[in-house]
């Protein structure tokens, strides 16, 4: 039996159970009761999802070590994994944690990040330019690395060169905490829709960083506003109350 067949026939038992539920009489996600929103049924059927994404990537390991190295084995793993990336976002979208909030110095914050994503950034490079003796912000560190962490994602994707900006200071009462590329920018027409689910200008963009990113600014009292011109960059300002 060659690879390629056995291959075809883990994948397809795999899916078979995702679309059969593994064989058994009763599926294990059903229907939402009365009361229950939408989102509670696509939590129950990603999670339904991930137990055949991990049965697929399990038998993949085992064939790599009885038939060796395989470009199909890598192709499949590099697919599950970007399953399993949405995934994750999926569920954090539709369950945000509820925040702990503690009085945090951004610019600390903002710098632990910034080193963490230096050397994805590479030649193209990351200048900080932090604000001074700026108020103490009350924030789930948490889930504002998250926000901190998508945006530098989207930054690093988006440049053609260099720096990235990273910005922060006082707007009114407010700090604010802003990222800024020299990519191509997000056209006008586009600019309504970033934040939208499963909306995204990435050829192979999940859709779901930017709506997560709202969502976590808005849970800490804060806002969001984007700044582009087609050709020139995009800059994205998070506010949060002080």
């Amino acid at each position: 039996m060659t690879v390629g067949i056995i291959i075809g026939l883990i994948v397809g038992i795999a899916v078979g159970a995702i679309i059969f539920g593994g064989g058994r009489k009763k599926s294990a996600v059903q229907p939402p009761a009365e009361g229950e929103d939408i989102h509670s049924l696509a939590r129950a059927l990603a999670h339904e999802i991930r137990n055949p994404l991990n049965t697929i990537k399990m038998n993949i390991q085992l064939l790599e070590e009885e038939f060796g190295e395989n470009r199909k084995f890598e192709r499949i793993e590099s697919e599950i994994d970007r399953l399993e990336r949405i995934l994750r976002s999926f569920l954090q979208y539709t369950k945000l944690p509820t925040p702990a909030f503690e009085r945090t110095d951004i610019n600390e914050l903002v710098k632990e990040r910034v080193e963490i994503f230096r050397p994805k950034a590479g030649k193209i490079g990351i200048e900080l330019q932090l604000a001074q003796n700026l108020p103490r912000v009350r924030i789930d560190k948490q889930l504002f690395s998250q926000v901190l962490h998508n945006l530098l994602q989207n930054a690093v994707d988006a440049s053609q060169e260099g720096p990235i900006i990273v910005e922060t200071g006082r707007s009114g009462k407010n700090v604010y905490v802003a990222v800024a590329d020299r990519g191509t920018g997000i056209p006008p027409e586009l600019l309504d829709k970033v934040f939208k689910p499963y909306f995204s200008t990435k050829k192979n963009g999940v859709g779901i960083g930017m709506a997560v990113v709202k969502k976590i600014v808005e849970a800490h009292g804060g806002k969001i506003q984007i700044q582009s011109r087609t050709g020139k960059g995009t800059r994205v300002v998070v506010e949060l109350p002080t």
